[in-house]
């Protein structure tokens, strides 16, 4: 597969290529184009977007890196209408003034796009104002391979390890990496320059610009994919509507399901927002997730059961079931269903999606993002 990487920056572009050796995928980058026109959303500063002040700080650094990722993916995608994928990672120290934190405006100081050589001096003073600093990278990654498959992430294993930063630049200088040259492996203090790579079993430069995240991300993604093409995901129809109270009763315990009456007020009156993965090969119906807009942004029990609650105007979702049949199980339906939703409704316009679930499968709803 060919696959366009969102980013000008050849050393970038080098080290993707070497982390995605192993499977099969040609990379290419912007500059491989040509005098193709680019979406101008490169040129433009980053955005920022607006976080409910109910989540926590590290949710925030998330939420931000991941929607700068999507909206780059986008728009490569959307002009250049080929499988694209884009990064965004936001650098953040530990204990250090808010106004000095860079966040995802890495190369952006005071509304201005820093060289390497200015990167190298700013972040250097910062350091010595801090008599060192302590910082680690955390990266999102979107990749669109059409228009009906598209992913995000923003894992724990993106996330770079803590390093440090000092305030003497290393002589050794490499293109696009302009903060490799300050920045130390908290375990030996030598600079990542020094450190051989007998000493750890590969580039340790490498690891800070793209994490083993990455190439688990691409292996999962890519399997999924191919099984995926299997099924059709689509909003459920009214003749569907038993597949979707017997799929309900078969998933759920019967002191957790919903009743046969309110799974058949959500098909008839809220089908739209219904996301049901159909097997194309015999036509039924493998898994669906359900849900009911609504302006509230509480989740109570009351919205199982009382169809009267839901607002086709609404600006949240309270998802209500994700439902996979057990023979469908294993392949990434759920986590399709999840993402596809996610789409979806961002597309109509939703501000947020909310659910209930019990504690045992709380890691399995974060595992999708």
């Amino acid at each position: 597969m060919k696959l366009l990487y969102g980013t000008g920056n050849p050393a970038k572009l080098d080290v993707m290529r070497r982390c995605l050796a192993d499977l099969g995928i040609e990379l290419i980058g912007l500059k491989d184009l040509g005098e193709v026109r680019l979406p101008e959303i490169i040129w433009k500063q980053p955005e920022t977007y607006k976080v409910s002040h109910e989540i926590t700080e590290k949710d925030k650094e998330n939420a931000i890196s991941e929607e700068d990722a999507r909206k780059k993916a986008e728009a490569y995608f959307e002009a250049l209408h080929m499988p694209v994928f884009s990064c965004d990672s936001g650098l953040y120290f530990d204990d250090v003034a808010e106004e000095d934190q860079p966040g995802v405006h890495v190369r952006t100081v005071n509304g201005k796009y820093l060289s390497d050589e200015e990167m190298t001096a700013h972040y250097a003073n910062l350091a010595k104002k801090y008599g060192g600093l302590t910082g680690h990278y955390q990266n999102a990654i979107s990749l669109i391979l059409d228009e009906t498959h598209r992913y995000d992430a923003m894992e724990p294993s993106m996330k770079s390890a803590s390093f440090g930063l000092v305030g003497t630049p290393h002589p050794k200088s490499k293109k696009g990496f302009p903060l490799d040259r300050l920045s130390i492996d908290l375990q030996t203090g030598k600079y990542y320059y020094d450190r051989k790579e007998k000493e750890t079993g590969f580039d340790p430069l490498d690891q800070l610009a793209v994490e083993s995240g990455f190439p688990q991300f691409f292996e999962r993604v890519m399997k999924e994919y191919n099984r995926m093409e299997r099924y059709e995901f689509r909003t459920i129809r009214q003749e569907e509507m038993e597949q979707g109270v017997a799929i309900e009763l078969a998933c759920f315990p019967p002191n957790e399901a919903c009743s046969e009456k309110s799974m058949r007020e959500r098909v008839q009156y809220a089908p739209e927002l219904f996301l049901a993965a159909v097997d194309k090969e015999t036509g039924k119906i493998a898994g669906t997730l359900n849900g009911l807009a609504t302006n509230e942004t509480k989740f109570r029990d009351a919205f199982f059961d009382e169809i009267s609650l839901y607002d086709p105007e609404g600006e949240n979702v309270m998802l209500l079931g994700l439902s996979v049949l057990p023979e469908y199980r294993g392949q990434g339906i759920a986590r399709a269903l999840m993402e596809g939703y996610c789409r979806r409704e961002r597309k109509n316009g939703r501000k947020r999606l909310i659910l209930t679930c019990l504690q045992d499968k709380v890691e399995m709803y974060q595992k999708m993002n």
